[in-house]
């Protein structure tokens, strides 16, 4: 995020206020599912289990949930810097985790200070075989770090930040301020747009907080932080340029070569984080994107026309009054809510 600064999440770590549901689906009600904890980030569950892992930004850890229960035991404590908006970021399983137990983690590490993906083999509950399939994004700001991990038709898409330098997000040759497309192992596809040996998918990103792809398509979707205007959803296309750079002024679609203007942005910001498309147990939720508001502790619903162009509805489905990190969809194929203390989810009466 603008993580959302370092004074807002500071602020959402010590004021707690009664979620208030709005506008939830007929027939569903909040309950809590876990918590007490040490600023969760991102979820990853494994399907047709209870098992979760999720990330904890301070910590450096990643815990595991087997139904309720947490495992006292991380699967891995990472050695991160968590400065700012910096520490354990996003994870990911790889599409055949049953099959080859590969997980991923977007963290700041420590010593030497940078952001990298490393891939783990889950043997036991435990993180084991560390291998940094990306490493060197320079993390020396501490903020716009990015740290998103989505897989698409079997590829790794990773977002990362500009460092605080928004000259290098019209840099095609630097991987900061990208949405970067990798194979499972960190090399680079031979079809990305800029070169067989370049990872960038897409560039002009200022701090690209979430990415969600629609199932059963390519269609992936990003949620970006803007500076005190214009924060964005947008629709990740090869190659394009998203317009943030020197120069940017509020209200445009940006700078740079044929900018691509959002689906939507807020002004003034919301500090939108991940997002999810949504298709599980609760039927009125599905097939709608999702979206976390961390200042206003919301979580939006996004309707698309048939082509995933245009919204053509939004509404906030829940007002938890407390920062939304993560949506995503969990066991028993429900809706989760990520706060920077608890887990919550949405289910049927």
């Amino acid at each position: 995020m603008r993580r959302a600064s370092a004074c807002s999440l500071a602020i959402a770590l010590i004021v707690t206020v009664a979620p208030v549901a709005r506008a939830l689906p007929r027939g569903t009600h909040i309950e809590v599912f876990k918590r007490g904890l040490n600023f969760p980030v991102d979820l990853a569950w494994v399907p047709g289990t209870r098992k979760t892992f999720f990330t904890e930004k301070n910590t450096g850890r990643v815990r595991v949930l087997i139904g309720r229960r947490l495992l006292a035991r991380p699967c891995v404590n990472l050695d991160v810097n968590s400065t700012g908006e910096a520490g354990a970021l996003g994870i990911a399983l790889h599409p055949r985790f049953k099959r080859n137990h590969w997980l991923y983690v977007y963290f700041t590490k420590r010593d030497p200070l940078e952001n990298r993906v490393t891939r783990f083999k889950v043997s036991h509950n435990r993180c084991r075989r560390p291998k940094s399939i990306l490493r060197g994004l320079p993390a020396s700001t501490g903020y716009h770090n990015g740290g998103q991990l989505e897989f698409v038709r079997g590829k790794l898409f990773v977002s990362t930040g500009e460092n605080h330098n928004r000259s290098l997000a019209q840099n095609t040759k630097s991987r900061l301020g990208k949405i970067l497309r990798l194979n499972a192992d960190g090399s680079v596809p031979n079809d990305n747009p800029f070169g067989r040996r370049n990872p960038v998918w897409s560039y002009g990103h200022r701090n690209p907080f979430g990415l969600a792809h629609r199932p059963g398509t390519a269609w992936l979707f990003e949620s970006e932080n803007g500076p005190n205007c214009d924060d964005e959803l947008n629709r990740i296309r090869r190659g394009r340029n998203y317009g943030w750079g020197p120069g940017y002024t509020c209200g445009t679609k940006g700078v740079g070569p044929q900018p691509v203007g959002p689906l939507r942005r807020w002004t003034p910001p919301i500090v939108p984080t991940d997002l999810t498309w949504y298709r599980g147990a609760i039927k009125r939720l599905n097939g709608s994107l999702y979206m976390g508001d961390f200042k206003h502790g919301r979580v939006h619903r996004f309707r698309l026309n048939d082509r995933g162009t245009r919204v053509v509805g939004h509404n906030i489905v829940y007002d938890a009054s407390s920062g939304v990190v993560d949506v995503a969809k969990g066991p028993r194929g429900l809706f989760y809510i990520v706060t920077s203390s608890s887990i919550l989810r949405i289910v049927k009466d």
